[in-house]
């Protein structure tokens, strides 16, 4: 049972670091003949994305297995560390679509809405 629980785990967070691609490789993907690519906006994103380095891989690999290590515990710490990763990652990438692209956003880049807790009667007092 355990072991088919850390396959699961480690799957999952392989899958997630998968989820967006690094800010120089998304870079390739959008389009030289993009009225924006030229601009200083555009320029100065790129450069950056050249210096981009979240060690995903290796933070990943230390980061599970690490939890693996503290228990039950470790698990959704050494998930969250990677989850955080990939919000930044997906950021700089929204970012520079923005900058850099004159079409709309992927879906995969548009921002989660984020769920307001429920007002509870009496709390604005």
């Amino acid at each position: 049972m355990r072991r088919a629980i850390s396959t699961i785990v480690v799957a999952s967070a392989a899958a997630l670091a998968a989820c967006t691609p690094q800010p120089a490789q998304y870079a390739q993907k959008l389009s030289m003949n993009d009225p924006k690519w030229e601009s200083e906006d555009c320029k100065e994103i790129r450069l950056a994305s050249l210096n981009y380095d979240d060690k995903v891989g290796q933070r990943m690999a230390i980061g599970v297995a690490s939890g693996l290590l503290l228990g039950p515990f470790g698990i959704p710490l050494a998930i969250a560390a990677d989850a955080n990763q990939e919000e930044q990652r997906q950021a700089f990438a929204r970012e520079m679509h923005l900058r850099c692209s004159s079409l709309p956003l992927p879906e995969s880049l548009v921002e989660k809405p984020v769920r307001a807790e429920p007002r509870r009667p009496g709390a604005d007092r």
